[in-house]
């Protein structure tokens, strides 16, 4: 029972409490309105046009004292056309140097190519000569000599005789023996060697002696 009793006047206390409070805002409410009232209603409303009308940025006046390009002074005028005057004599004057730049480093290198052309003209000319030369001398030169003594008739001596028959013994022929004298097998022999190797037949040759690689 107590404690239901505790209860209820706990209650009714918050509840006083409460309408105490909301009374007191209610008042102070009321109060914030009307002086809110009476500061509008002091003040005077401005017009729209009033608000929102912008202010200039530059008077005529001022707008009049602004130079145009087409204003510039003479004096002015002169000085750029002279500096443009001299930027395009500047300009032309370096298009004519790397012309004649051109032009000299062209022949410079025309005249290179000429003198090396020739060098190598020349050299081709001295090497087909020394070519020349020395096919002549090795080849051309001693064929023309061996057709032209191939049928000379060589004096055997015993010392040509022998090597003549120990080649005939290298190529496969049989002379006799290697004694240096000149008998009918050794005859025999060089004629054979002769007849099988389209020689002049019958006579110990220079061109029987080249064939078989023998010096005389």
């Amino acid at each position: 029972m107590k404690s239901r009793k505790i209860r209820i006047l706990s209650t009714g206390v918050i509840l006083l409490c409460t309408v105490g409070l909301l009374s007191g805002c209610g008042d102070e409410a009321e109060e914030s309105v009307t002086e809110s009232k009476e500061v509008i209603t002091d003040e005077p409303i401005q017009s729209v046009e009033t608000i929102i009308e912008p202010e200039p940025i530059m008077s005529l006046d001022e707008m009049d004292s602004i130079d145009t390009l087409d204003g510039m002074g003479s004096e002015e005028a002169s000085s750029m056309e002279g500096i443009l005057d001299e930027l395009s004599d500047s300009a032309n004057d370096a298009i004519d140097a790397a012309g004649e730049v051109t032009t000299e480093t062209t022949d410079i290198m025309k005249d290179y190519v000429d003198e090396n052309v020739a060098d190598a003209q020349d050299a081709m000319g001295d090497l087909q000569e020394d070519v020349s030369t020395a096919v002549d001398t090795a080849i051309v030169e001693p064929v023309a000599d061996a057709f032209e003594d191939a049928e000379e008739v060589v004096t055997a001596t015993p010392d040509l005789t022998r090597r003549v028959q120990q080649a005939l013994v290298n190529a496969g022929y049989n002379p006799g023996p290697v004694d240096g004298i000149s008998g009918p097998r050794t005859l025999q022999a060089i004629k054979k060697f002769q007849q099988e190797n389209n020689l002049a037949a019958g006579e110990l040759t220079k061109e029987t002696l080249r064939a078989l690689g023998v010096d005389y």
